[in-house]
């Protein structure tokens, strides 16, 4: 009840609920990886779908590469961004990761993170059991 706490939701979209001691304070909202990668093909004219792959390169050689470099490089950037944005005017800032693309996200990022997948699913079967007990 008494830390800063940022939690990242990232699966079709990334949210970011931020509880400052107890307190929700709001948070953000923006494209998941899966998003991004339909997005580059549902509005242009020439770019294909593709699975999501971790770049081999920061730099693409060629289109397929270009696009798995700016679809997972712009969201390691900006995770990474937002929690160093939180970090500035927040201390003592514990970070956790959950949702269908921690496991592709969590060990490319540079912060310092707490990651499960099932963090939801897990909370809500605490809260069931815990209302269970009341009855």
């Amino acid at each position: 009840p008494n830390k800063n706490v940022l939690v990242i939701d990232a699966g079709t979209c990334i949210t970011f609920d931020f509880v400052n001691k107890g307190t929700y304070l709001g948070g953000a909202i923006s494209p998941g990886l899966k998003m991004r990668y339909k997005s580059l093909n549902n509005y242009t004219s020439k770019l294909p779908l593709l699975e999501t792959k971790e770049p081999e390169n920061f730099i693409g050689d060629n289109t397929n590469n270009c696009i798995h470099s700016g679809v997972v490089n712009g969201i390691m950037n900006e995770i990474d961004g937002v929690i160093n944005q939180y970090k500035t005017k927040y201390q003592d800032l514990t970070v956790v990761l959950t949702g269908g693309d921690t496991n592709f996200l969590a060990k490319q990022l540079k912060n310092h993170i707490f990651a499960n997948p099932n963090l939801v699913l897990e909370g809500l079967h605490k809260i069931l059991i815990y209302n269970r007990a009341d009855d």
